[in-house]
């Protein structure tokens, strides 16, 4: 039977805080049972473990009947009622070996006191059921909040995401004066049951007192919870370890590789093959002694600069047109063009020219050599 818990042993309170404090009651109802519907009845099964043990008191006459029913077995015993209180239920229960707060206390009173409705409810609306209860007792009964005790539970089975219950609502004077009858108070139990058709005692309204409290099985859910947080993080920090550890691995493996590839640049080459590619490339020493051969003598320059296998000049001579001609046809030279229109310097008497022109064989790019000549 599933209860839906409502009732609240003090008085209703309207404060921003207590309204906060029920709703986070309504969220954490509808997310457990969400996740009761989620999860395999045997795995649930599992989880839950042992049910709370559930005291049963009963007025027989001149005694009070007490039943404890748990997962061990059942034990009963008669107390007179001169001689029952919660001091003598708190003692018998240390007898069978569990503790007061161990054990779910339900007084069974007659069903006369309580007043029924029968409601049909949407499974969807069962995270918003407490609040449309008290909204439904407030408009369509003569009873306040702060008056009575009230609670639904399921009477049968779901059909068509609709589920048939029972609102259970008593007074609160007729429920003090029925547990007066047993010798106790509404701070010595845990919440009201009534006898069903088959003699059974069925809580019916719990209080908020008990249902606060997380069930077994919520209990190990959360441990197995933090646990597997607990086991992802240190896997995380492991994974993250190892791959640091790799990276930095493959960072040294690379370097090292680096290294040897330099050295192997500049050692690998044996000294023949060094000579010969020192052979092929054209020197500075050898583009001035053919300069020296190819310009005229009324030329001269002022600038010369080697860099990456192209040669730039620039100074002045008689006859700057005709130089382009003459470093083509250079052995060493090819490509000789005016990098700027020539012009006559009235002071040298000379035209002024800049040329570029390129080495021929040119391999790899080269430091830059560049010299300056005065004129």
């Amino acid at each position: 039977m599933t209860i839906m818990p409502v009732a609240d042993l003090p008085a209703a309170r309207a404060d921003g805080l207590h309204v906060l404090t029920a709703w986070g009651r309504g969220f954490a109802q509808w997310w457990l049972s969400g996740l009761r519907d989620a999860v395999p009845a045997r795995w649930r099964a599992w989880a839950e473990g042992e049910a709370r043990p559930v005291v049963t008191l009963r007025r027989d006459g001149d005694s009070v009947t007490c039943r404890l029913a748990s997962a061990g077995g059942a034990a009963e015993i008669r107390i007179p009622f001169p001689h029952f209180n919660a001091a003598a239920l708190h003692g018998w229960l240390i007898e069978q070996g569990v503790s007061r707060e161990a054990v779910t206390v339900a007084p069974v009173i007659t069903r006369e006191l309580f007043f029924l409705r029968e409601l049909s409810v949407p499974k969807a609306a069962f995270g918003a059921l407490p609040r449309i209860l008290e909204q439904d007792i407030l408009r369509r009964t003569p009873f306040q909040l702060p008056d009575i005790w009230h609670a639904a539970t399921a009477v049968g089975a779901e059909s068509d995401g609709v589920v048939p219950m029972c609102h259970w609502i008593i007074r609160r004077d007729r429920a003090e004066a029925a547990l007066s009858e047993l010798g106790l108070a509404s701070r010595d139990i845990d919440c009201l049951a009534v006898t069903d058709a088959g003699g059974e005692a069925v809580s019916v309204i719990t209080f908020r007192a008990v249902s606060d409290e997380d069930p077994a099985w919520a209990q190990r859910a959360v441990r197995l919870l933090a646990v597997a947080a607990l086991g992802a993080v240190l896997l995380g920090l492991v994974v993250f370890e190892w791959r640091q550890a790799s990276v930095a691995a493959a960072l040294e493996t690379a370097l090292i590789e680096a290294r040897q590839s330099v050295q192997s640049g500049r050692d690998g080459m044996d000294p023949a093959a060094r000579l010969f590619a020192m052979k092929a490339e054209t020197g500075v020493l050898a583009v001035w002694d053919e300069l020296s051969r190819i310009l005229p003598d009324h030329t001269f320059l002022t600038e010369t600069r080697i860099a990456d296998g192209t040669v730039t000049l620039s100074g002045f001579s008689a006859d700057a047109a005709g130089l382009v001609r003459t470093i083509d046809r250079s052995p060493l030279f090819s490509g000789a063009t005016l990098t700027s229109a020539i012009t006559t310097d009235a002071n040298e008497r000379k035209d002024r020219f800049s040329i570029l022109f390129k080495l021929r064989g040119a391999r790899a790019a080269r430091p830059a050599a560049r010299s300056r000549t005065a004129p």
